[in-house]
C-alpha cells in the first residue's frame, strides 16, 4: 500500500517564441501552474498551437520556451 503523495504546483510564466526557420517574428507569455519547470513549459507549448502565430503557411515553424517561477 501506499500513501497519496501531494505535490504543490508553482506559478511560472513561460515565454513562446515562435520561428520561422532561425527568424524569431513573435513571441507570447503564458502563466501556468505546474509541477515543476519542465511541465510548465511542455503546457505552454501545447496551448501555443493554438495561437494566431503558429499557423501552417508559415515556412519551417518551430517554437521554444523558456519558464521563469514567479514564486521562490
Amino acid at each position: 500500500m501506499s500513501a497519496d503523495v501531494y505535490v504543490p504546483l508553482r506559478t511560472f510564466v513561460v515565454t513562446v517564441e515562435f520561428f520561422s526557420g532561425e527568424v524569431r517574428y513573435a513571441s507570447e507569455i503564458y502563466t501556468i501552474d505546474a509541477v515543476n519547470w519542465y511541465r510548465a513549459e511542455q503546457a505552454a507549448i501545447a496551448l501555443s498551437g493554438d495561437s494566431t502565430y503558429y499557423r501552417p503557411d508559415i515556412p519551417a515553424p518551430s517554437r521554444t520556451a523558456v519558464a521563469q517561477a514567479t514564486d521562490a
